[in-house]
């Protein structure tokens, strides 16, 4: 390849995009903007798989605009694919799991601007405007065999792909990460 070209443009946010990052299995991207949320798209099709607000009810368009002091900085992806980590200006760090649309865990952060984790998912470290570096340890699970195997297979295969599959269609939504009223794999019917 001897240049760069683009592929698609995913549009969706009120404000400035500030960070992107994709899961480790690229099936997802998580973007954080000023317009106070995190939106997790499937980069494959275009489509927005969830939106993570930290502002509630989300701001109109003109709200979102302007300062809010919600600003969302910075958004980054657990190596488990499982779970993000975002930054905003209302001084709270927010730990999401990509099964809800509501932190799983929060704490006290001032003045943060980025984030990322550690390549073992255990330390999450965020930077501040002050010029410190604070490290977080996180929770130590191991994903269900279930999720790696859907990792696996996303590795290497697009959405359109998995689409295509001869499978019962609540394992094309598990595998392409999209809700589907509760899905229990285990009661999926071949």
């Amino acid at each position: 390849m001897d240049k760069y070209t683009m592929i698609r443009k995913l549009e969706g946010h009120l404000n400035d995009v500030v960070s992107c990052e994709f899961s480790p299995d690229g099936a997802l991207l998580a973007t954080a903007s000023h317009d106070t949320r995190v939106i997790v798209w499937d980069p494959h099709i275009g489509s927005i798989l969830l939106e993570l607000g930290h502002l509630f009810p989300f701001p109109t368009p003109i709200f979102a605009g302007g300062a809010n002091d919600h600003w969302v900085n910075s958004v980054a992806f657990c190596h488990d694919g499982m779970h993000i980590a975002s930054i905003a200006d209302d001084k709270i760090l927010r730990f999401w799991s990509i099964d809800a649309d509501c932190p799983v865990e929060v704490a006290p952060l001032y003045n943060g601007i980025s984030c990322g984790f550690s390549p073992d998912g255990h330390v999450l470290a965020t930077g501040s405007r002050d010029g410190s570096v604070h490290f977080w340890a996180t929770p130590k699970q191991v994903s269900s065999l279930q999720h790696l195997c859907r990792m696996a297979l996303r590795r290497v295969m697009a959405t359109s792909s998995v689409e295509k599959l001869a499978i019962p269609s609540q394992i094309v939504h598990y595998l392409t990460y999209r809700k589907s009223d509760q899905c229990e794999l285990l009661n999926v019917k071949a």
